[in-house]
């Protein structure tokens, strides 16, 4: 890597000098104002955080993924009834024997996954709110609040841990995003006052590529490229030189920091990188990405989260949808799948993967065959069996004929459990100690069926 690049993604993507995705400058004046996030407001429980040991990976479903996907119960009511305006094609929507989930998309793996005790799939995550556009159902969950406090998940996540006490400048890649991760979930506007650069989010491509490495060649030496002289040295003595050169020129300046940390992030990547795995992920763009983020949990205990966009091309499927939504869904549950299996061959109970996004989609197919946007959306949680009782299907949905051939939709039945999808903020805080989480929601609370049903049906298990 030439040297002017190699200090450009230092200063990224290091955790001593560690800056947002330029992605996050598109936001960088909030649509219509920040307020403060209530930080203090909060009770943090040191003791559920160490307990638990919680690990996260967020998954977000950008554009919106059907919840066809989790929940085929009123396909044949639609088909049998004539109720789409392209009809629904035979034979590529099976449902699973099981649950119903969505076979050719993966289902199977989802009813694998159940059956295993490491999967809740809550098919009533609904939004009664106003608008189902995706600029502000994004802001919504992603920040988790509709108050105006513009902090993503995993940002607001950091502020509580460093007043906690809990994480200090010892500690490495905190906070990763694969591939940028999805930007709302990073933007971070409504803190009093910054993050520390090892809470920042840290970025790394699909492929674990090695940002803190540089080139060389079959002799073991650095090309320092586009520099006049175009000198070339032995590895190790460019160590030397560049590390006596950073001494005495930037003592006190975050660049050095960089280099005093180089040699040991390096190693980590690659050592990480390169460890034996106990099973083999999909040579898929989700597989990939899921890999690394799981090389990375598993070989450094102080991440505590690790942000990806699901299904690489997104979910916006207006036209088309059943096609894409199969390939796209199948290859994510492989991925996840690789994942669960990687936990239990490593017995790791304390990691878990976290699947949701915009929203649902209407279950009318289109004049093109695609799903338009729904208020509905299915919630996926796996792993994490530590802290979370996993309760396989919750919720019942009932088919609303709104305009026959145009707008149907899923939405909760009367009498079954249903929450809203700020409340998987709330429910994420809570796994790493925040016992009030509501205040940092704007009311909404974690995932809790036993307050529908009262019969100790919870979720978290404390």
């Amino acid at each position: 890597m030439k040297r002017r690049e190699f200090l450009k993604r230092s200063m990224g993507l290091a955790a001593a000098a560690a800056i947002p995705s330029a992605m996050l400058k598109a936001d960088v004046i909030p649509d219509d104002g920040s307020r403060p996030l209530p930080l203090e407001a909060v009770r943090f429980d040191p003791e559920i955080y160490r307990a638990n040991d919680a690990r996260t990976i967020l998954i977000f479903l950008g554009g919106g993924m059907s919840d066809v996907v989790a929940n085929m119960t009123h396909l044949s009511e639609i088909v049998e009834n004539d109720l789409s305006q392209t009809p629904y094609p035979q034979g590529r929507l099976t449902p699973t024997d099981g649950n119903g989930f969505w076979l050719e998309a993966g289902g199977d793996i989802l009813e694998r996954c159940v059956d295993e005790g490491e999967l809740t799939v809550f098919r009533t995550c609904y939004s009664h709110l106003a608008s189902a556009s995706h600029g502000l159902n994004q802001k919504r969950y992603c920040h988790g609040n509709d108050r105006g406090y513009e902090s993503g998940i995993p940002m607001t996540l950091m502020h509580l841990l460093h007043r906690g006490g809990v994480v200090g400048e010892s500690d490495m890649f905190v906070n990763v995003a694969i591939d940028g991760g999805f930007y709302k979930l990073l933007q971070d506007f409504s803190a009093l006052s910054p993050l520390p650069p090892y809470l920042r989010p840290v970025s790394f491509n699909r492929d674990f590529d090695n940002p803190y490495e540089y080139d060389r060649d079959d002799r073991n030496r650095v090309d320092l490229g586009d520099y006049k002289t175009n000198e070339i040295f032995n590895a190790a003595d460019f160590d030397r030189r560049l590390d006596a050169l950073m001494r005495r020129h930037n003592r006190n300046d975050p660049l050095a920091e960089i280099f005093n940390v180089r040699k040991e992030l390096s190693e980590f990547v690659e050592e990480a990188k390169n460890r034996r795995l106990p099973v083999e992920y999909p040579k898929t763009v989700d597989g990939r990405k899921l890999e690394t983020a799981m090389r990375i949990l598993t070989g450094n205990s102080s991440t505590r989260f690790v942000t990806i966009l699901g299904g690489h091309s997104g979910w916006d499927d207006h036209s088309d949808a059943i096609t894409l939504h199969e390939k796209r869904a199948r290859e994510l549950f492989e991925a996840v799948e690789a994942a669960m299996k990687h936990m239990r061959a490593e017995k790791i109970d304390n990691i878990n993967i976290v699947l949701f996004g915009d929203f649902g989609r209407n279950l009318n197919l289109n004049s093109t065959g695609g799903w338009d946007h729904g208020n509905n959306q299915a919630l996926l949680w796996f792993g994490g069996t530590r802290y979370l009782q996993h309760m396989k299907v919750v919720g019942e949905t009932e088919l609303e004929v709104r305009i026959p051939k145009a707008r149907l939709y899923h939405r909760p039945a009367a009498g079954t459990f249903e929450f809203s999808p700020i409340s998987i903020a709330a429910t994420i805080y809570r796994l790493y100690g925040v016992m009030n989480p509501d205040v940092l929601t704007g009311g909404y609370g974690i995932i809790d069926p036993s307050r529908r049903w009262g019969d100790g049906s919870a979720f978290l298990k404390s």
